[in-house]
């Protein structure tokens, strides 16, 4: 009984051993995509932390939109559309335009306008299915910019 129990006690650690090296030591290189043929934005840490931010931000205020439009609410469409809309790039930072190619802030810059026309269209004329079509065409503008460009720290 004493052999099976230092035994087992052996495997656990020999397993918990290899566990450990493979969590701490193998999982530290970043994948690379053997066709990845994006072109690659390189911006300051700080701007790229802005960008990334923002397209989180993008991510929550399409839920919110998704969400007004489940619950057939207008107003709550109109103020989450209208954070990401034209008031916002208003307050883009000369830096990250400057370096940011031309094809990219023109899809940045038509982001933003569809999340106005979101909100123009969700406070003047709400019609679901509208907003549905102007969802639809935010998204295909998220994955152009996607499948177009990777942003890195330069």
């Amino acid at each position: 009984m004493k052999k099976i129990l230092i035994a087992s006690n052996v495997v656990l650690l020999a397993t918990t051993l290899i566990l450990a090296y493979v969590l701490l030591f193998t999982g530290t290189e970043l994948v690379k995509l053997p066709n990845d043929t994006r072109t690659t934005v390189k911006y300051a840490p700080d701007l790229r932390e802005l960008v990334m931010s923002e397209m989180r931000d993008y991510l929550v205020i399409m839920a919110e939109i998704q969400q007004g439009i489940a619950e057939n609410n207008p107003e709550k469409i109109y103020e989450a559309a209208s954070r990401q809309g034209q008031a916002s790039i208003d307050e883009t930072p000369a830096r990250l335009l400057k370096l940011s190619p031309l094809a990219c802030k023109q899809m940045g810059f038509q982001g933003h306008h569809l999340f106005q026309a979101i909100a123009d269209s969700a406070k003047t004329n709400y019609n679901p299915q509208t907003t549905v079509k102007q969802m639809a065409a935010l998204t295909n503008n998220c994955v152009a910019c996607h499948a177009t460009y990777k942003v890195v720290v330069e």
